[in-house]
């Protein structure tokens, strides 16, 4: 999947988890401009983790790494690329 498919399948996700037809990618997630509250985020995390077979840990829930669309898309290509890493070398 790449960056485009991505962006279009998190945008999905938080437009439906907003009510909205469709979210702009840069729009604020969290902080004090955000549209999602804590309910709201916990359930997004879930959603990525299963949609992207990603798992978000603890130091890895931040304002910066939720905070939009966008930076949600970057940390999951972070965290594929990472993963692909790790098991390419256990498997020498």
């Amino acid at each position: 999947m790449n960056r485009e498919e991505m962006e279009r399948k998190v945008t999905a996700i938080v437009a439906q988890l907003l009510g909205r037809p469709d979210v702009e990618p840069s729009a604020p997630l969290l902080g004090p401009q955000g549209v999602l509250d804590s309910v709201m985020v916990v359930r997004l995390i879930a959603w990525l983790e299963q949609a992207f077979q990603v798992a978000f840990d603890e130091e890895d829930l931040t304002i910066e790494s939720l905070s939009s669309v966008d930076r949600i898309v970057s940390f999951i290509e972070e965290s594929r690329s990472l993963s692909r890493g790790a098991y390419s070398g256990l498997k020498n």
